[in-house]
């Protein structure tokens, strides 16, 4: 795979400064990396009885020992691919917008790999299954036995394909288990990743995991709605998406790590979104005083008229391609308008008693973002 060198940012990250200011903590992650391998080995639950056991009697930590591993046969009926597939082998073993289907999963994730040997580069359909999609899925599936006799061998031939740092960081973990299935969690090579490339991917596959168990949630709450309140739901979710989309315009794209930086800052914001409905279904009011909820909008306006200032007089050392831009923080604050008033509406029609407050805490969330903006 090729990989592209880029420039570091001289910049401070902007979820290191996230997590320091926000108040509420309970609404954080206590840092990207932990959160992406709590997320990977969270949801997924494997059949007992597809899992075999294959001890090693030794486990070599070079690369070059697992590279004559036999193929199962049926890697020898795949055809090859003349442009990378679009099938998404991690959606179906993990079961992201679809049943767990760990046949479909390997006869997708045996087309990846040959499009990864062949080098045919990134389907734009599902970019993710560039790099989390082939050898590095079918290193999961056999290391974990899931659909398959469990072959530790196989799985590593396959983890040093997708990439020999991350194989060589998870031997350690590997030598631990000596073999043995884990029953309760997966092993994922993705928590292992060796590269700011590969940690990349494997944060958005994190990402998508945590998206599609909030979204189940989402879709649960509708059956206890009225047909006004789920219009209006609707429109709050849609709002919610745009503004996290758009919220990637206000963190610094600088460095090569500005991938993880983004998808950090964003899950940021959709857990606090996600945490405020599951308090909010439970009665679990915002706890404003009348004069917080008063003076919420006025914090809100002085604080973004002085980062907007700050943007617009940057010292020409301080700008650098990837840096967040006045244009660009404007754009997103109308954005986030739009997604407030969304709230508002909902918040009216659902939680009626407390929808002053609600708007008030959301403006009030908006307000604690802004200041960690530079």
């Amino acid at each position: 795979m090729r990989r592209r060198s880029q420039r570091s940012s001289p910049t401070t990250d902007l979820i290191g400064i996230y997590f320091s200011q926000m108040i509420r903590s309970q609404y954080l992650h206590t840092q990207l990396l932990s959160v992406t391998i709590t997320i990977l080995v969270a949801n997924c639950v494997f059949a007992s009885a597809a899992i075999g056991q294959t001890t090693l009697p030794e486990f070599p930590a070079d690369c070059s020992a697992y590279a004559s591993v036999p193929l199962p046969a049926e890697a020898t009926k795949i055809l090859a691919p003349k442009s990378a597939p679009a099938c998404a082998s991690y959606r179906s073993y993990r079961g992201i917008g679809r049943p767990v289907n760990y046949a479909e999963a390997r006869a997708c994730a045996w087309q990846e790999r040959l499009s990864q040997e062949a080098d045919l580069g990134q389907n734009q359909e599902e970019p993710t299954a560039w790099v989390v999609g082939g050898s590095l899925i079918l290193a999961d599936i056999y290391f974990n036995g899931a659909g398959v006799k469990r072959d530790v061998s196989l799985a590593m031939r396959f983890a040093c394909e997708s990439e020999e740092g991350m194989a060589r960081l998870a031997m350690p973990e590997i030598k631990k288990l000596d073999g043995s299935p884990r029953t309760i969690v997966p092993f994922e090579f993705c928590s292992y990743a060796a590269s700011t490339f590969t940690m990349n991917f494997c944060s958005s596959y994190a990402s998508e995991i945590e998206d599609d168990r909030k979204n189940r949630y989402y879709d649960s709450l509708k059956y206890s709605m009225t047909p006004e309140q789920k219009a209006a739901f609707e429109k709050l979710l849609y709002a919610q998406r745009s503004y996290i989309k758009d919220h990637a315009s206000e963190v610094d794209q600088g460095g090569t790590i500005r991938g993880i930086r983004t998808m950090g800052s964003q899950a940021i914001l959709e857990d606090l979104f996600h945490t405020e409905v599951v308090h909010f279904e439970r009665k679990k009011w915002p706890g404003l005083s009348e004069n917080q909820v008063a003076m919420a909008d006025i914090l809100l306006r002085r604080q973004y008229e002085k980062t907007l200032q700050q943007l617009r007089t940057r010292p020409e050392n301080e700008s650098y391609e990837g840096a967040v831009t006045a244009d660009d923080f404007s754009r997103v604050e109308k954005t986030w308008e739009t997604y407030r008033d969304a709230w508002a509406a909902f918040a009216r029609l659902r939680y009626t008693a407390a929808a002053t407050a609600i708007r008030a805490e959301i403006t009030l969330d908006r307000y604690r973002l802004l200041m960690t903006i530079h």
